[in-house]
């Protein structure tokens, strides 16, 4: 049985966002279509963004509720592996968004089962907020994602 402190799992979703801005930038190469290179090179750097906003929510996050345990950590509770998701030789605009959506419902159900399984108000809040924040994420990449398929 695994323990994780609250402060392993947040940095298991910064390592989720690091190797997923470090996926697209990697698909950039291939890509041939100005496009997608374009939509590309935007998700790994937002990508980025995101494992920055995650560190800085986590600096707001007192010791105490960094420090508290997990009955069962993240291993028992792995974000989908990158490598698990199929790459098309040339991938195309719609490509990416599904990729995008398909990493994105990976962490809000990641975040989910984790305030599920808090054992305390406050860590469970934590993961909440991660939650919301992450669904937010989704829909305004969305909205994203439709500028550039109409581009």
């Amino acid at each position: 049985m695994a323990f994780d402190q609250t402060k392993d799992v947040l940095n298991h979703a910064r390592e989720f966002h690091q190797k997923l801005s470090v996926f697209y930038d990697a698909l950039k190469e291939s890509a041939s279509k100005e496009r997608t290179r374009a939509l590309l090179d935007y998700m790994s750097r937002h990508e980025k963004y995101l494992d920055d906003c995650l560190a800085q929510y986590e600096e707001q996050v007192s010791d105490n509720v960094l420090d508290t345990y997990f009955k069962y950590g993240s291993e028992s509770t792995k974000i989908t592996a990158i490598s698990e998701f199929e790459i098309k030789p040339e991938m195309e605009v719609a490509d990416v968004v599904a990729a995008a959506m398909h990493f994105d419902a990976c962490l809000i159900a990641f975040y989910r089962e984790m305030a599920q399984r808090a054992l305390s108000e406050k860590i469970r809040e934590v993961f909440e907020n991660l939650l919301v924040m992450e669904e937010h994420e989704q829909i305004e990449l969305s909205k994203q994602m439709l500028g550039f398929d109409s581009l």
